[in-house]
Formats: structure tokens, sequence, C-alpha cells
């Protein structure tokens, strides 16, 4: 925690002598080597009235989920919070309900990215683990043993916010924050024939990596990527209502949210850069119509949390 303040106080400091601390890529360029854009349209984000804080420890990852036939916000604190959640009122930011996912002992509990498809929600553990769990009474269930999204083949070790060496995707099971060190999950809404399915997004690199569905379970692939911003800065990754997958950045890249689409084919993506939004240090994001959600982990209870609309 006093790393973390430390960086952040080093990073306001950097952008008050007019220095940008995301080292961005150059703009204009798409594909598996994307450089966020500004769009040539523009997007502006105002501040929203909604609820400062929400109970649920070091907020990292949010899913839509239906109570009472009204969609709600589904988030969930990372690790050493052994699966507590919290349900919220999208409109006010009230939190309704609390309680913990069941976490059976064949991964972590270092929840870091959170996504649904109908009646299943898939968690993302940093080390390439998804967990998956259903709605049962007020409650939840886990529907599936824990599994990795390829084979293990990276160590252990903490990512320290760079890229590991080699071409590998998924480290032990009850590791945590080492190799790609996923910090987000977002899986599509709809079944796109031969093309990813969703992402998984990684803050070793700051790439989207494509996933696909292979017997009936999420993989990763490495050569399938999206650029999005400089190492250890990529905080999480959503699908907007609009078909567009929406990311977002911790304080690192000055809590920017970027918009990519023609996603389908990564080669072929195109990364917008839609400015900051911060909310102390911003981790997960959710996207429901013009109105975009950021949450902050700062390592403790209760989560500072914010509401903006983004309109062209």
């Amino acid at each position: 925690m006093v790393r973390r303040t430390c960086a952040v106080v080093a990073i306001l400091a950097a952008c008050g002598q007019g220095q940008d601390p995301a080292g961005a890529p150059a703009a204009g360029t798409s594909g598996s080597a994307a450089a966020p854009a500004a769009g040539d349209r523009g997007m502006r984000c105002e501040l929203l009235p909604f609820a400062a804080s929400t109970p649920v420890p070091e907020a990292s990852a949010a899913a839509w989920i239906a109570i009472d036939g009204k969609p709600h916000l589904l988030v969930v604190g990372d690790s050493g919070n052994h699966g507590a959640y919290g349900i919220l009122d999208p409109d006010t930011g009230a939190t309704i309900e609390t309680g913990k996912l069941p976490l059976s002992d064949d991964a972590s509990d270092d929840l870091e990215g959170l996504s649904a498809i109908g009646d299943r929600f898939y968690g993302l553990t940093s080390s390439g683990w998804i967990r998956v769990w259903q709605r049962r009474g007020q409650g939840f269930e886990q529907v599936e043993q824990a599994y990795p999204l390829g084979p293990v083949d990276l160590p252990d070790r903490k990512s320290r916010d760079r890229p590991p060496d080699g071409d590998g995707m998924v480290c032990g099971a009850h590791a945590i924050n080492c190799g790609r060190n996923y910090e987000g999950l977002c899986l599509a809404p709809a079944a796109h024939a031969g093309g990813c399915v969703g992402f998984a997004a990684s803050k070793a690199d700051g790439h989207l990596y494509c996933l696909t569905e292979e017997s009936g379970k999420l993989a990763v692939h490495r050569d399938r990527a999206i650029a999005i911003t400089r190492p250890g800065a990529l905080a999480d990754c959503t699908f907007g209502d609009d078909g567009a997958v929406w990311a977002a950045s911790n304080l690192f890249d000055i809590s920017r949210v970027y918009r990519v689409t023609h996603w389908e084919d990564p080669a072929s993506a195109e990364v917008e850069l839609i400015g900051p939004l911060p909310i102390g240090f911003p981790e997960l994001i959710a996207v429901r119509g013009e109105v975009v959600y950021r949450m902050s982990d700062m390592g403790v209870a209760p989560s500072l949390m914010a509401r903006f609309r983004c309109r062209r």
C-alpha cells in the first residue's frame, strides 16, 4: 500500500510537469499492435450522481445481473477477500446485497475479472484460471471446477508490471499477480463464429488477449492480441450495449478509458481513446448505454466509485 501511494504521488508530479506517464504509442494505428487513437467525433463524459462508495473491499471486477427483472451490478473483491461480493443498484449506487462467492480450493481467491453469459458468471484470477457460478436463491453456487485458460506454462513469480519472458500465458492455480497478471475479463453477450468470444486483460503488458471457446471452456491466444496501453496500467475490460469492448486503465495511465471496435479479428481492431475517468485508484469498469461506471481498489474497504455519462 505504501509503494502504491508513493507511485501515485510520483505520477501526479509527472503530470504537473506536462509529461505523459502512460507512455502511449503513437495514435492512428490498429490491429495486434494497436495504439490508442482519439476518436474523430470525440466523446464527452460528465459525472452523474451516485453513491460515493460500496462496502465491497477492493472492488476489482463487475458483471451485470438481473434482480427482480432489473439489471444490477455484481461487484467482487480480489485476493484476500475470499470471494466477497456486493450487488449494487446501477441508478443510485446503493449496495442491496453482500455475501461471499463460494470458492473451491483448486485455485486462488484473486478474482480480477468477472463477466456473464446468460445465467453463468465467469471469474478470472490473476494467474489465468477461470471459475464459474450461477445464482441460487439469495447467493451463488460454483458450478464447475476451476480450470486454466491454457497450458500452465509460466513460473509463479510476480510479474513486476512487465510481460514475462517467452510465450507462456498461464501460471499456477494458487499464484497471485504472476505471468500476464490478468486484471479483467470481458465476454461477448452473443457468439461470434470463428472469432473471439471475449478477452482477458493483461496488466503485465497492457494487452487484451483473445478468448475462444474450446470443448466448452475458455482458451486464451497470445497471437491474437490488441495493444491498449503501457505495461502495468491495464485494469479491466467490459462490453457495452453498442457491441464495442471498453477497456480501462489505472492511475499509472491517468485512469483512461478506451473503446475498441472491430475486435472480432484483433488484427483489424481499432482503439479509440475516450479520456480519463478517475476515481481513487480505478480498477473495474462497467458500461450500460451511455453510462460508464468506475470503481477503485485502494487495498481496503470501502471501495470508492463513480458514474459518468459519455456521449458524442
